[in-house]
């Protein structure tokens, strides 16, 4: 009986021992679990400037005992930077929030990090708080996200253009562009007072290429392709001696028409017919414009042909080629190693040749559905279309790659020249007007025929054409 006394009171006497124990432990993970990070935030490598992805932390703790988190003392958020991942001294703060007590507690939290700096950081979270041990007395304990490496990197290059008229003069005021090979970047630089445009773009493969040219001037077709990469910048084609400015267009004045001399710029064949409906040839086409300069063929005026393999010294347009050439007005036109003098022109051909005697009207829309966006000629037919100088068919199509008229040429070039017959002034002339075409009489371009074929004297009333001798 004794012994069974003495067991139970030692029973009793453990039981008084261990909750004495428990009574004076602070809170640890045998009792209420402290606030633990369920979420760390994850790093990522941002470009300068790009917006980042807000980093992402969830603290929690579930448990709903009371005491667990005093109620009455604050719970501070706040996120800090680093530049090493082993000293987190929280000394760089991002901002500091108040949590409202709450059980289970849970708390959800992220930051956007900065990406104005080129450099490496590591973000982390901290929530500090007062803790209540079973035993009821407070201490303080914090709670910390493992870093996250956050990147910023340039991955920008910089190049330059040089804009320079023909005699080596800069030009202001032309559009550069630069599109990457993926599409990605599509940016326009306009050249300033020294004819530099400056380029600042992500690495990539470009092509660059004048988009607009100044105003007075005709631009040019070429084309650069740049290679930006974090190495450096590499121009793939170099055409020029200056090697601080290895993307170099060089414009040519806008060539001036005769457009107040009415003279007669055309003429019908030796049997006395026009032939409205036979197609032009290129070789005409050009000798055509070259007829109408302000300043034509100068006195000797041999011109250079030697880069057009196919047309001999000797032709009988050979200089007018020659000379519009250096004009400036024929890379387009020509658009390849022949110059073809024989075929026949093309309406994007023609459209593109008078496209050169004035300034380049760039649409954004591409007006004709049978004229592919990529179209080699598609800037200059929308811009001769815009001007009011050609038109497309009844049926909305262009037809870029049929044979031009001589009829459709005599109406394009009036336009160009802002030239129209005084249908009144003939029809009271008839019989003394100077030429007189059997094929020409009722056809649709009679007017167009008649002021490229006579040269006549004219006064204008109303902006309207009136004509009052034939010459």
């Amino acid at each position: 009986m004794k012994n069974k006394s003495c067991r139970t009171l030692s029973t009793l006497l453990a039981m008084v021992m261990v909750f004495s124990l428990f009574a004076v432990m602070p809170l640890t993970a045998s009792a209420a679990e402290p606030l633990k990070v369920t979420e760390n935030p994850v790093g990522a490598t941002y470009n300068l400037g790009d917006t980042a992805v807000p980093l992402k932390a969830t603290f929690s703790w579930p448990n709903a005992y009371d005491g667990s988190i005093s109620s009455s003392d604050p719970i501070k958020l706040q996120w800090y930077w680093t530049l090493d991942p082993l000293v987190m001294n929280e000394q760089n703060g991002a901002g500091e929030t108040t949590i409202p007590y709450s059980r289970p507690l849970e708390i959800n939290t992220e930051h956007t990090p900065d990406t104005d700096t080129v450099g490496v950081k590591y973000y982390y979270a901290v929530v500090s708080y007062t803790a209540v041990s079973l035993a009821g007395s407070n201490y303080q304990d914090r709670a910390r996200t493992n870093p996250a490496r956050v990147e910023v990197v340039d991955d920008t290059q910089e190049f330059t253009a040089l804009k320079l008229d023909d005699k080596g003069a800069p030009l202001a005021g032309a559009t550069i562009r630069a599109v990457s090979k993926d599409g990605s970047v599509d940016v326009e630089v306009v050249t300033d007072a020294n004819g530099i445009a400056k380029f600042s773009v992500p690495v990539n493969s470009y092509t660059v290429s004048e988009s607009k040219a100044p105003q007075g001037y005709n631009g040019t077709d070429l084309e650069y392709y740049v290679n930006a990469m974090y190495e450096g910048v590499v121009t793939v084609e170099n055409p020029s001696d200056l090697p601080d400015y290895p993307i170099l267009f060089v414009n040519k004045p806008i060539p001036q028409l005769e457009k107040d001399d009415h003279f007669a710029f055309a003429q019908g064949y030796p049997e006395g017919d026009f032939r409205p409906e036979r197609n032009m040839p290129r070789a005409e086409a050009v000798v055509l414009f070259h007829n109408l300069l302000v300043e034509g063929l100068q006195v000797p005026g041999e011109y250079d042909v030697s880069l057009y393999p196919d047309i001999k010294p000797t032709e009988w347009y050979a200089n007018h080629v020659g000379h519009m050439l250096d004009l400036g007005v024929l890379d387009a036109y020509t658009r390849g190693e022949n110059f073809r003098p024989q075929d026949p022109v093309t309406r994007a051909e023609f459209a593109t040749l008078a496209a050169h005697f004035a300034d380049l009207e760039l649409s954004d829309v591409n007006i004709f559905p049978d004229v592919p966006n990529d179209h080699w000629a598609v800037k200059y037919i929308n811009s001769s279309v815009e001007k009011g100088w050609i038109g497309g068919y009844p049926d909305g199509t262009f037809r870029p790659d049929a044979f031009i008229t001589r009829a459709e040429v005599m109406t394009l070039v009036g336009t160009v020249l802002d030239r129209k017959a005084d249908s009144a002034f003939l029809a009271a002339n008839a019989s003394s007007i100077p030429v007189n075409f059997p094929d020409v009489g009722g056809h649709w371009a009679y007017l167009a025929i008649m002021e490229a074929t006579i040269a006549h004297d004219y006064k204008r009333e109303g902006g309207v054409e009136i004509w009052t001798a034939f010459r």
